[in-house]
């Protein structure tokens, strides 16, 4: 009766152990969260523990400290029905303590699910990621946490029939410290709020283009077509005025807008006037010449001052449109034999120039380097709007099509179209660089001033926990000390009255 008795004593003793060990609810860097989890090795770098997965499925892990971004304690209350139960008594009817322990063992699951239940709806989902945490505010969990860890050691102390002075001592000591070291903790948890909302902000922002606008990426090619479309519609025409102004208007195309593909028509039509207008002028030339022979010397001298006096009458009205007569192109007068000269010497010249001229590889390829060049810029734009800075670092430094507008010679994308956009390229990217910059600097900030809450809750959790065992040390043995006299007050089967009451003065 004795070994009996002495055996479902240990029994409730090691019941009550089992129910004093700790259930945690751990998340880790990786987004993995496990629910009651149990933690069977803690070393200075490593954890062990056993749990329950998001599928349900109890699984055992060794993890870095570094990786668990959140082990947070389940507190589970000792149902009252079991507080209540008397030590199993010598006399009790032995076939009822089973059913006793199996109503018992069939109502903790349900408690337990209960609980569980309850804590994990207070417990917001954390991401591993450190960028997408905002909106968590983990000191404010933690300060909770460790208050209510707090008001467990006065819970747990009422369970001691007489407490010990060092036991009393040691919490109370606790008890003090941990809660001057709250409001420490409260200070810090709104520093690493602040830092956490400024790491957010900083890592995804708005940009615009603002050196080229939307409207303007393509003006150089709307102002290349305007040209192409003034030169064909003179040179279309039959009048000669027409003609060599279509030749004026190529001559902006070619020192502008070769980079468009209507360059290569609007070259083909440049050729086609100048062979046209050189058999005209050269015919009228011959004409004039044949008829000056047969004036007398005075009457050719005079028609020579006329030719002189209609010239810089024209040059006169060129100057004064800020045109040179040397270099544009001008109509000739039919009978005027030096501006005939003049026509048809540079018409000869412009033929022999371009002949046997093969057009630069890269005529006609502006406006889809442009398109490109846009298009990659639209996607580094995404990156630094998402937050992705290192993207938009590494995309902007690969952006083929800069390179290649950029070396481009001024007849195929002039200045003032080119400047723009290399402003625009520096500026995204020196941008790209702040933010980068920014973004370590807070991350940094951050994970150090983290690192720093997370000691100060780790430390407080563990003097805690260090008084909680200290509780439940002096628990079990209060436990036993009762169960040990009840073994003895009661006398074992078989047993003479007199040893019975011999028992007394042993003691």
């Amino acid at each position: 009766m004795k070994k009996s008795t002495l055996f479902l004593t240990l029994f409730g003793l090691g019941a009550t152990l089992a129910q004093a060990a700790q259930v945690y609810t751990i998340t880790l860097t990786s987004g993995e969260r496990f629910t009651d989890c149990t933690v069977s090795y803690k070393g200075s770098d490593m954890t062990r523990f056993t749990g329950t997965d998001k599928n349900g499925k109890k699984v055992t892990k060794s993890v870095a400290h570094n990786t668990i971004i959140n082990m947070r304690e389940v507190i589970r209350e000792t149902p009252q029905a079991e507080e209540a139960t008397p030590a199993p008594q010598a006399s009790a009817p032995q076939p009822e303590q089973p059913k006793a322990e199996e109503a018992t063992a069939e109502a903790a699951p349900d408690s337990q699910a209960a609980a569980n239940g309850e804590q994990e709806a207070k417990e917001p989902v954390v991401d591993g990621n450190i960028a997408q945490r905002e909106g968590e505010d983990k000191a404010q969990n933690a300060s909770v946490r460790l208050r209510e860890k707090l008001a467990r050691i006065d819970t747990e102390m009422g369970k001691i029939s007489k407490p010990s002075r060092s036991l009393i001592s040691h919490t109370t000591s606790v008890k003090n410290r941990i809660t001057k070291q709250l409001a420490d903790l409260d200070k810090r948890s709104l520093e690493v709020t602040d830092l956490q909302d400024k790491f957010n902000k900083a890592g995804a922002a708005d940009f615009t283009f603002d050196k080229v606008s939307v409207e303007e990426r393509d003006r150089y090619v709307r102002d290349g077509e305007a040209a192409y479309l003034a030169m064909k519609n003179d040179m279309k025409e039959k009048k000669g005025r027409r003609k060599v102004g279509g030749l004026d208007k190529f001559e902006i195309m070619r020192n502008r807008y070769q980079g468009i593909p209507e360059y290569k028509q609007a070259y083909e039509w440049y050729i086609k006037t100048l062979y046209a207008l050189q058999k005209k002028w050269t015919r009228m030339h011959d004409k004039e010449t044949a008829a000056r022979k047969r004036l007398t010397g005075d009457k050719r001298k005079a028609m020579d001052k006329v030719d002189q006096r209609q010239y810089d009458e024209l040059a006169s009205k060129l100057r004064a449109d800020g045109d040179d007569i040397a270099t544009v192109w001008f109509v000739p007068q039919p009978r005027n034999l030096k501006m005939l000269s003049i026509c048809v010497t540079k018409v000869k010249d412009a033929i022999r120039r371009n002949e046997g001229q093969s057009l630069d590889k890269a005529v006609g390829t502006v406006p889809s380097l442009l398109s490109q060049y846009w298009e990659e810029m639209d996607k580094i734009r995404m990156s630094m709007v998402t937050g992705d800075l290192e993207g938009a670092e590494e995309k902007i430094k690969n952006v083929g099509s800069f390179k290649i507008l950029m070396g481009l010679k001024q007849d195929l994308l002039p200045h003032e179209y080119r400047d723009p956009i290399r402003d625009q390229h520096n500026e995204t990217q020196k941008e790209i660089t702040r933010r980068l910059r920014d973004y370590k600097q807070l991350k940094s900030s951050l994970e150090r001033n983290t690192a720093v809450l997370d000691r100060i809750i780790s430390n407080a959790e563990a003097q805690i926990d260090s008084a909680l065992a200290a509780v439940q040390k002096e628990q079990d043995a209060d436990v036993g000390e009762n169960t040990m006299e009840v073994v003895q007050d009661t006398p074992a089967e078989g047993e003479a009255p007199a040893q019975q009451e011999a028992a007394p003065e042993a003691k």
